[in-house]
């Protein structure tokens, strides 16, 4: 099978599980840009293989990759978003041409607050009756259903950013935790993880309030980049926060380590509308505190006993996990959701949709 897949940027997660799919289908993969603002330039380091990577060009996008749709014989086109201009001339074109295609999204969650243009245009670009939706979660499939219909096709997949090789056999022990901390050259006796980037959204100013509470061996660590560096760096030298570092942006194996070594995660976003963070905590045998406002918090935490959703306005709740701490089973857990989501799950879940799809449109 001949497979397109338009996406915006050739971000790190696509590219590893586009190696595995391009082994599977014949794939070409069209990003729209070459880097997504606001990610570190490390990025874009990794590489894909078994696929085609096409860019389009800065000017007359939406020209080229109508050019793309139909000289290039494909079987199917994935249309991986919608909101650039791109996205919505591919869109109209699949529409136009009543070719069937597949809408896949990362994930989604309807707004409460929303204006009459942008929900025209959310549902003028989603709903088609030639599309089959694709969701990684509950949740998501519910953002699809409020913008193109309650009886619209929907299939979710297993959406990962972990390799099944990532995943320990067990949980780190809590002297295992400790020496890991000793070779990573981290200070103090206990390790708290975010990783996220240092922007409003983020929410991690509520982590530096609570930290205020906590003591001077437990060392808490923010991974990431963004405009509120220097509001951080500010808050952490009036409030005397030695046992807090902004550590930027780290390489996806070394951040591993670096999960693997903590005694729990933080997620406290605002929004998102889904959370890789969550999973890869997951990955290493480390619970996740996060908010309700994430979906693989609620896809892959609520109920799986792996960690703890709260809301991060109320401290208590929080402070009195950390002083409990997380139980072995509560970490053998973690790894147990972890191996059900990896990238060779996801490559699985898609090529069953796949088949499923080939045999109901060859009637």
């Amino acid at each position: 099978m001949r497979l397109l897949w338009v996406f915006s940027h050739p971000a790190p997660y696509k590219r590893q599980f586009f190696s595995l799919l391009g082994q599977k289908v014949e794939l070409t993969a069209v990003f729209e840009n070459e880097r997504e603002d606001g990610r570190h330039p490390c990025f874009y380091k990794s590489t894909g293989e078994h696929y085609v990577e096409k860019f389009l060009p800065k000017r007359g996008k939406g020209k080229a990759l109508l050019k793309e749709m139909r000289e290039g014989s494909y079987d199917l086109v994935v249309m991986n978003g919608w909101a650039q201009p791109a996205e919505m001339r591919g869109i109209l074109e699949l529409n136009k041409t009543k070719t069937p295609y597949f809408f896949l999204i990362n994930g989604g969650r309807i707004k409460e607050r929303e204006s009459c243009l942008r929900k025209a245009l959310k549902r003028k670009f989603i709903r088609s009756p030639h599309a089959t939706f694709l969701s990684p979660d509950p949740i998501s499939s519910e953002y699809l259903r409020h913008y193109a219909g309650r009886d619209i096709p929907i299939r979710e997949y297993v959406y990962s950013t972990i390799h099944a090789r990532e995943i320990p056999n067990r949980p780190a022990t809590r002297e295992e935790r400790l020496a890991l901390m000793r070779s990573l050259s981290i200070p103090g006796e206990r390790l708290y993880i975010s990783i996220g980037n240092y922007i409003p959204r983020k929410n991690l100013m509520s982590l530096l309030r609570l930290w205020r509470r906590m003591g001077k061996e437990d060392t808490l660590l923010l991974l990431g980049n963004g405009k509120q560096e220097s509001e951080y760096e500010t808050f952490i030298r009036e409030n005397n926060l030695t046992n807090v570092i902004l550590g930027g942006f780290r390489p996806h194996e070394e951040t591993l380590s670096l999960l693997r070594a903590s005694e729990c995660s933080f997620f406290p976003t605002k929004e998102d509308i889904y959370g890789h963070a969550v999973n890869e905590s997951l990955s290493q045998g480390t619970p996740v505190i996060c908010s309700p406002n994430t979906n693989a918090g609620l896809h892959l935490i609520q109920g799986k006993n792996d960690g703890l959703v709260v809301s991060f306005e109320n401290e208590e709740p929080i402070i009195r996990q950390l002083n409990a701490g997380f139980a072995d089973e509560i970490r053998e857990n973690a790894l147990k959701v972890a191996r059900k989501n990896t990238y060779e799950a996801m490559l699985d879940s898609f090529l069953l949709i796949l088949e499923e799809w080939e045999r109901e449109h060859r009637k």
